[in-house]
């Protein structure tokens, strides 16, 4: 028996779990012989299953191998707890020795917080399932012998979830008490009682399609042995704002709803991409909700959709069926008609081809003279039988065929892809004939042109035929009207394209451009007037007749600048002006490296302790005319979306402070339950001040990186523009608070078109 009386750190952490090795508890000096049959081709580390096991029933098991090691060789190398509390057996020693090793080096600090979770949990369990180290719970379960065990890796550096369980199992055996663990069982699958695994893995693919985010599934337990299917994961709410969510499923008919639903939603998608676009939304409840213009889905309103979008694909194809059949009736009329025109061109272009040939000799000039009449008879008669074709002379009239379709209380979704697929080709062949109706018209009207041209030549010949003299010398002439040709007339649309601002991937690129720009436009002092209005004085800029707000801001000014103990008793200015700090010393700014010093808004200022408020109201007025100014040259180099978020009303202050980031915007006021999202779509040139590097940072070296890497902020005067609201939505976002509380934020996002109000 080893001595461990002089180990009082030893000592201390067995009276912390209650532990006596000179009288063990009867439960823990049970040898248990059990069964256990590891499942194979599983992933360790991906946990399925989470549980409230009652801590009485798990059996400890202790290993001497790491927990990275495959199940197979820690449970076949695993002990029960009790040969690690025996020291009277030589056997044992070893093994009694390593649990003392491991006591040692436990730190109580660990338990105590893992103590803390699991009563946290007690509550309730974390709102993403899965929480932190749950590594730690190596806990099986053997269906053999209907038993929880924790295997515990001697050669682990991490012992609290061993000693933590230990220490609870002893003190609730002496209080005779029950208490439950919760906690992810290792090495299981999904046990199938709601969803099969494939349906859950179809689920998951589903989900990721729509939301573009794997999800995590899991089949999670209470202390009354209830299950719920689970499925955390994030998605995109609004322009690149990702919120979590989660899905519970309680009850089988609950979860077979849901999966059948999503299957519905992702046939439809990939089926039919051109009619349906699905969105997942938060819901109230903070899982997802399937969105379809604008209206939700679920399955039990999914039925009535299906009926309604048969019906409407059925009025479609009705539609166009009755435009195609007349447009076909048309298109004939058409042909007929280019035939026609055809023909008479072909007269007029063989009478006109004789004339030409004729001309060429003396005898042909006499010939066609004297014979006009009888060779323009010829021609005509000789141009009709080449191009006579036997057409049979009736009247077009309309007859629109009855379409059949299946008439059913209920529709299914092979009825939707089928009937939308009948409603593609009719499309298709609606345009083809109205691109080949186009093509005749063009083609009539081109023909009419060339008939109007060989009508107009020919009256210019037959007005020559009246004296032989007269009709000699219009053919002798050298230069002949041209007989011109119609042309398809052709109407190109110059449109300019514009390109789209997605901020996480132009962000970067776009404040670069727009950095650079500004410091070619912007002098010291607009960018340090600018600086100011970045500051808390913005409210004191905005409101300059306000004698009473002067007065204090100035006052708090002299107060911090007492505080940062560069105020100067005496002198009115700095020794130093700008220069503050070392040129020499390396700083970062989002990684990159630069020489330069931030701006100071006490040294723009010129704040001194004998600072008069006449003093400061002219400084404060020159930053003002500076910022105006700066306005005038100013103009964005895209068009942008920028954002506004409050729980009142768009201010029309004469700066407002708006973000090129919704969600810097929104993180603003995270802390509250609704919040009115403005979006304003900036054109390209109009007056924007954008916050860049170079109005936080004088560039004095030359080393300051271009680009918006302190704010994604930016200046707007509201009051030079006509707002237009062009369409409103609303969306929710879930705040993790801890891993047991959330927030769900109501966001209501008002869209405005803006113009200058001078364009009026």
């Amino acid at each position: 028996m080893l001595d461990i009386t002089n180990e009082s750190d030893i000592i201390s952490k067995l009276e912390y779990i209650s532990l006596d090795l000179e009288n063990i508890p009867d439960f823990l000096k049970e040898t248990l012989n059990f069964d256990y049959k590891p499942l194979k081709s599983i992933d360790e580390n991906n946990y399925k299953i989470y549980r409230y096991i009652p801590i009485s029933e798990i059996q400890i098991l202790l290993t001497p191998c790491n927990r990275l090691n495959t199940i197979q060789e820690k449970y076949g190398k695993a002990s029960t707890i009790s040969s690690y509390l025996d020291s009277k057996s030589e056997e044992n020693i070893l093994k009694y020795t390593t649990f003392l090793k491991m006591l040692k080096e436990v730190d109580i600090n660990e338990i105590q917080k893992l103590e803390e979770q699991q009563n946290s949990f007690q509550i309730k369990e974390p709102f993403l399932v899965k929480f932190s180290e749950n590594y730690l719970w190596q806990i099986y379960y053997s269906d053999i012998e209907d038993m929880y065990f924790m295997l515990v890796p001697t050669e682990d550096l991490d012992y609290a979830a061993f000693f933590y369980l230990l220490k609870k199992q002893i003190n609730l055996k002496k209080n005779n008490k029950e208490e439950y663990l919760y906690v992810p069982i290792s090495h299981e699958q999904y046990t199938g009682n709601y969803l099969k695994s494939s349906q859950i893995a179809d689920l998951e693919k589903y989900i990721w399609y729509f939301t573009k985010e794997w999800p995590m599934t899991y089949e999670v337990y209470d202390k009354e042995d209830r299950m719920s299917l689970q499925i955390v994961g994030k998605t995109e709410v609004y322009e690149g704002i990702e919120s979590a969510y989660k899905i519970t499923l309680k009850t089988r008919e609950e979860a077979e709803k849901f999966y059948k639903l999503l299957k519905a939603l992702f046939i439809l998608s990939n089926e039919l991409p051109h009619y349906y676009c699905f969105k997942m939304k938060i819901s109230e409840q903070g899982g997802l909700e399937c969105r379809y213009n604008n209206k939700t889905i679920t399955y039990d309103s999914l039925m009535e959709l299906l009926v309604k979008e048969y019906e409407k694909a059925k009025k479609q194809i009705e539609e166009l069926e009755e435009k195609r059949q007349k447009l076909e009736v048309c298109l004939k009329i058409l042909q007929k008609e280019s035939l026609q025109k055809e023909r008479e061109y072909l007269v007029k272009e063989k009478q006109i081809a004789t004339y030409l040939e004729c001309k060429k000799t003396f005898l042909g000039k006499v010939k066609y003279f004297f014979k006009a009449k009888k060779i323009k008879k010829q021609v005509s008669q000789t141009v009709q039988e080449d191009t006579k074709e036997p057409v049979e002379k009736q009247e077009e009239r309309v007859q629109i065929n009855d379409i059949k379709f299946s008439i059913k209380e209920y529709y299914t979704i092979e009825d939707i892809v089928e009937i939308y697929k009948r409603l593609d080709t009719i499309s298709q062949t609606f345009k083809n004939l109205q691109l080949d109706t186009e093509a005749q018209e063009r083609k009539i009207k081109s023909l009419s042109k060339k008939i109007e041209n060989a009508t107009l030549y020919i009256e210019e010949i037959d007005k020559h035929e009246k004296s032989i003299f007269e009709f000699w010398k219009f053919a002798n002439k050298d230069e002949q009207t041209l007989l011109q040709q119609g042309q398809d007339e052709i109407v190109v649309q110059n449109k300019k394209l514009e390109k789209v601002f997605s901020y996480p991937e132009d962000f970067e690129e776009i404040g670069t451009v727009i950095d650079k720009k500004q410091r070619k436009t912007f002098s010291k002092n607009e960018t340090n007037a600018i600086f100011i209005g970045t500051t808390e004085l913005l409210d004191v800029l905005n409101d300059y007749e306000n004698e009473e707000k002067i007065v204090d801001s100035l006052e708090k000014l002299k107060q911090q600048a007492e505080s940062e103990r560069i105020l100067f008793h005496q002198e009115n200015f700095d020794l130093f002006g700008n220069v503050v700090g070392d040129s020499t010393k390396i700083q970062l700014l989002a990684g990159k490296k630069h020489r330069e010093t931030k701006k100071d808004k006490l040294k723009i200022l010129e704040i001194t302790k004998n600072q008069t408020i006449e003093e400061y109201k002219d400084k404060l007025l020159e930053i003002l005319e500076d910022i105006y100014e700066a306005f005038e040259k100013s103009d964005s180099s895209v068009s942008i979306p920028i954002y506004y978020a409050s729980t009142g009303k768009l201010g029309e202050k004469p700066m407002q402070v708006f973000s090129i980031s919704p969600e810097e915007a929104i993180k603003e006021n995270e802390e509250e339950k609704i919040i009115n999202l403005y979006r304003l779509n900036i054109k390209e040139k109009m007056p924007v001040i954008y916050f860049t590097n170079s109005i936080y940072y004088d560039n004095h070296n030359k080393t300051l990186p271009l680009g918006m890497d302190v704010t994604t902020k930016c200046f707007v005067r509201l009051g030079d523009y006509e707002l237009e609201q062009k369409q409103e939505e609303e969306f929710r976002i879930i705040n993790l608070v801890n891993e047991f509380h959330v927030d769900i934020t109501n966001i209501h996002v008002y869209e405005y078109e803006i113009r200058k109000k001078e364009e009026q």
